[in-house]
């Protein structure tokens, strides 16, 4: 069995702890300047760092982000206003992980939605990316000013937008449903009037297309 956990934690033994509540203060400040940054006046010695949580299992990712986002959420509040350094989270793939806690047990405010809600005013800002915007909480969907939608077909998908968007446009909604692969709609506070355009395709492309059954199964 402790070979098992030998994967994770290093169980040969570390320093002796002499102060538990400092030694856990620093440690959280080392980690958080490790992966999300330093605070404003320091020596940054990246731009982008990217957190790749695609080998852990599904069911695993939403404790181990949510404890990342809280320590960061922690020392973002503490640090105030003045010492944040201007920060962007990107979070692909959100549904996986920033689910409506009304969905589950629990209802408690999660560090996701702290940071939706406060964020902005200690210089840190969301850039939620999701294929199923209905199992996101619906707090952060609220938070949310600016939207590029490609199409959504699925009627719960569209209503959660319906129901995040100040003063939502239903002309703008329809026509989500009908766009063509590429193609997006761009709308909220940063657009005068929502904007239609077709997105470059990736080169190389990703493995993503439908299988050619009909082809195939004729052979």
């Amino acid at each position: 069995m402790k070979a098992r956990f030998n994967n994770v934690v290093n169980l040969s033994g570390g320093q002796e702890i002499t102060n538990p509540a400092t030694m856990w203060n620093k440690e959280v400040e080392n980690e958080v300047d490790y992966i999300f940054g330093k605070k404003s006046g320091e020596s940054q010695d990246w731009d982008v760092h990217i957190i790749n949580l695609k080998n852990i299992a599904d069911d695993h990712a939403p404790m181990i982000l949510g404890s990342l986002l809280e320590m960061y959420s922690d020392v973002l509040f503490k640090r105030g206003q003045e010492q944040n350094y201007p920060t962007m989270l990107l979070l692909e793939e959100a549904h996986h992980y920033l689910r409506d806690p009304f969905a589950e047990e629990g209802t408690q405010l999660k560090a996701y939605e702290r940071l939706a809600k406060e964020g902005r005013k200690f210089n840190c800002s969301l850039l939620v990316s999701t294929q199923r915007p209905s199992e996101l909480s619906s707090t952060v969907l609220a938070m949310c000013s600016n939207w590029i939608s490609l199409r959504l077909t699925n009627e719960r998908d569209i209503n959660a937008l319906r129901h995040a968007i100040e003063n939502g446009n239903e002309h703008t909604l329809s026509e989500i449903s009908g766009l063509p692969r590429g193609d997006a709609i761009g709308f909220g506070s940063a657009f005068n009037i929502p904007v239609r355009f077709t997105i470059d395709k990736a080169e190389p492309s990703p493995k993503s297309s439908d299988a050619a059954f009909a082809s195939i199964w004729s052979t």
